[in-house]
């Protein structure tokens, strides 16, 4: 059954608190763990930018070395530190206390929580909102829209800037609009599109790694450029290019024709599907592998290596135990 037009059916209503960074469902539809990385298909994570089709989502005190570029939205959490630029069609918000040193470019509104910095240029395709005691250039600001301070007392300086273009426009009604929003309005639940991407709060990710405290889960026919290293387990869909190591604390489930152009060392077990490619070492508690994988390193188990023969359903079977454990984690019912 699916709503209005423009509006998610119930099974893929999602809602992002920006207060307290949690990602909810709506009554028994979905409950999602925010301690786990999850990508989903076709994300790119590329040497300078991270591509995705749906919005973006960044926990707080996650560090961020590369830029953000999405047809969703983009939400930064509490102090957040990112060099790199934002570009995204839907709207842009930036929590308290976090720090991009880049452009931020959006076709829609876009918001800077209060005492953070700005360091580039701001590009909004409609409005802008701006906490107490951010930092920014105000010449640096191209605003279409209507600029909203909140306690503008210690920002005077963009209100007067606008106020000044408003009157120069001649536009009454606009200045009337614009004294009418400048009372701060209660945060509202805001609903995600099912399609996000998720960095749980500490993730880290520079120009050669990305650091991820918790699970990670990878949709189908993404690639990443650089090593993973993942404090739990991470699950590989099928068709997936990773440009470096996979270094885990967890499990590893690699899904069909999955690329690693790199060397993976697991404290779990490692389970690889058909027709995969490992150029590198791997090293393991266990490892389950096909007869049609190719690895053109070295293996070594410490419990065990087990090489899967055609028609042998352990394979399947063990990834599917572990999607039905990711599930469990994610409390998908």
């Amino acid at each position: 059954m699916t709503g209005a037009p423009g509006e998610l059916p119930c099974h893929n209503i999602i809602y992002f608190e920006p207060q307290s960074g949690t990602i909810k469902g709506n009554g028994n539809c979905m409950v999602f763990d925010r301690s786990i990385c999850h990508l989903p298909e076709e994300t790119v994570i590329e040497e300078k930018n991270i591509r995705c089709k749906g919005d973006i989502i960044f926990s707080d005190k996650s560090q961020l070395r590369r830029g953000i570029m999405t047809e969703g939205r983009v939400f930064l959490g509490e102090f957040v530190d990112m060099e790199g630029d934002i570009t995204s069609i839907g709207d842009i918000r930036v929590d308290k206390g976090s720090r991009v040193h880049g452009n931020i470019t959006g076709d829609s509104d876009i918001f800077i929580g209060e005492r953070s910095i700005i360091a580039g240029e701001i590009v909004v395709g409609k409005n802008l909102e701006i906490g107490e005691g951010v930092e920014l250039d105000p010449k640096a600001i191209d605003s279409r829209g209507r600029i909203n301070i909140r306690n503008p007392i210690s920002v005077i300086v963009y209100l007067l800037l606008y106020l000044l273009e408003l009157l120069r426009r001649s536009d009454s009604k606009e200045v009337e609009n614009f004294f009418r929003e400048l009372e701060e309005g209660e945060e509202e639940t805001i609903l995600v599109s099912q399609h996000f991407t998720y960095f749980p709060r500490g993730s880290r990710i520079d120009r050669e790694s990305v650091e991820i405290p918790g699970d990670m889960k990878i949709g189908h026919n993404s690639r990443i450029a650089g090593d993973l290293k993942v404090n739990g387990d991470l699950d590989l869909d099928s068709e997936i290019q990773i440009f470096g190591d996979l270094i885990t604390t967890g499990n590893v489930m690699i899904g069909e024709n999955v690329v690693i152009n790199g060397s993976i060392r697991s404290e779990g077990d490692v389970t690889i599907h058909h027709a995969a490619r490992i150029s590198g070492n791997i090293r393991a508690n266990n490892i389950v592998t096909t007869s049609d994988t190719i690895i053109d390193g070295t293996l070594k188990g410490e419990e065990g290596i087990r090489i899967m023969q055609e028609g042998d359903t352990g394979v399947e079977e063990r990834m599917e135990r572990f999607e039905r454990g990711m599930d469990e984690i994610d409390g998908i019912v």
